[in-house]
C-alpha cells in the first residue's frame, strides 16, 4: 500500500496530477519513481489532453453551468465532441438540459 491514510479526497483534472507529478520529478529528481508513480506518470502523458490553464479554466466554466465537481472533471479529462461522446460520462442519470451549452463550451477549448 503507498499511503496508510487518505488525508483529504477532491476531484482534479489529469493535466494538473501532470503538474504535480512534474514538481515532485524536479523535486526528486536523484530519484526514479517507483513503479506505481511511473505507471501512473505514463498515464498521465497519454491522456493528459489539456494543458493546466486552459483546463482549470474549462472546469470553472463547467461549474458555473451548474455541474458538479465530479462530473466537471470527467468532462475535462476527456473533452466530449458531441451528445454521443457526452452521454458516456451521463451513462447512469438523464443529460442534463443544458448538454448543448457545455458541448459548445468544451468546443472552445479543443
Amino acid at each position: 500500500m503507498i499511503g496508510k491514510e487518505i488525508i483529504k479526497g477532491n476531484y482534479i483534472p489529469i493535466s494538473e496530477v501532470k503538474v504535480l507529478m512534474e514538481k515532485r520529478r524536479e523535486k526528486y529528481e536523484d530519484e526514479e519513481f517507483s513503479y506505481e508513480h511511473g505507471c501512473a506518470w505514463d498515464y498521465v502523458l497519454k491522456f493528459s489532453k489539456l494543458d493546466y490553464e486552459n483546463a482549470k479554466n474549462l472546469l470553472n466554466e463547467l461549474l458555473e453551468l451548474g455541474i458538479d465537481e465530479k462530473t466537471s472533471v470527467k468532462i475535462v479529462d476527456i473533452l466530449p465532441k458531441d451528445e454521443i461522446d457526452l452521454k458516456v460520462i451521463y451513462y447512469k442519470k438523464d443529460l442534463p438540459s443544458n448538454y448543448k451549452e457545455i458541448i459548445n463550451t468544451v468546443a472552445k477549448y479543443i
